[in-house]
């Protein structure tokens, strides 16, 4: 979602109160309030501040999204990394208040219940609703910041896009040894890969012109207002409980930015 479909779009109105909570008020007149563990993440520029502390932060999102709600033993087997480690980094993440944790209801007599991870859901609106700031602000220190923050934003979610699109290779790599046995690739086309699988992931490429690049853009940001109803609709759902499926999109300014890398390159 491109900066200017923000500003415009998500959401109608934000304001902040004195015990940082801040309000989101969507399209529909709904009104959503954040508040995190005392911490004031208001806007999607801090939220990808604290998602790239560390690359790792990026998987464990992604999984507890994915799953709802995992102990240390599952996550560490996911991410393949040890459970000190996960464990670490759970224990700063909690503190960030980007998840939330609890004792399992369930466990072996004479065994400490195991801690059981989930996805600080409200986190997870202001990743869908909220605004990137559209003007920097006066202050000429605060404006630095500001400035920091845009490139973080853009970096991290380049990086986040890499590591989504990479959960690819495995399947393609399994898929590309199965081309000797016709029966076993079939079926990894047939639920992976064809067009009739709900499974099959879909990649895009428009080109624009400069004439009816805007009119892309008007019709993007219908789309963007008719699938923040969907969201809404779906955050308000109790039976829903994990995100199984992604959808991401980027706007380019193809010629300009290789016009910016040539005269970047001439300038060595």
């Amino acid at each position: 979602m491109s900066k200017k479909e923000h500003r415009e779009v998500v959401p109608d109105k934000l304001k902040v109160d004195k015990e940082q909570k801040f309000t989101i008020t969507l399209p529909n007149g709904e009104e959503i309030i954040i508040k995190l563990n005392d911490k004031e993440i208001e806007t999607i520029e801090n939220y990808f501040h604290l998602l790239g502390k560390h690359n790792i932060r990026f998987d464990l999102f992604n999984i507890l999204l994915v799953f709802d709600e995992l102990n240390i033993t599952q996550i560490s087997h996911m991410v393949e990394q040890s459970k000190s480690t996960v464990a670490r980094h759970l224990k700063s993440m909690e503190e960030d208040g980007m998840i939330i944790s609890r004792k399992a209801d369930k466990h072996q007599k004479g065994k400490i219940p195991a801690k059981l991870y989930q996805l600080n859901k409200k986190l997870l609106q202001v990743l869908e609703y909220s605004p990137i700031n559209p003007k920097p602000p006066a202050d000429p220190k605060k404006k630095v910041e500001f400035y920091k923050r845009e490139i973080n934003f853009c970096r991290v979610a380049i990086h986040s896009f890499k590591i989504l699109l990479d959960l690819l290779n495995p399947l393609l790599n399994s898929f590309e040894l199965y081309l000797d046995d016709l029966p076993n690739a079939k079926k990894i086309y047939d639920k992976y890969f064809s067009i009739d699988s709900k499974l099959a992931p879909f990649f895009g490429y428009t080109y624009f012109s400069e004439k009816y690049y805007e009119q892309y853009q008007k019709a993007q940001r219908d789309f963007v207002k008719k699938n923040i109803e969907l969201l809404t609709a779906q955050n308000n759902d109790p039976e829903v409980k994990e995100r199984e499926y992604v959808a991401f999109m980027a706007n380019l300014p193809l010629k300009a930015l290789y016009t910016f890398k040539k005269r970047s390159l001439r300038g060595k």
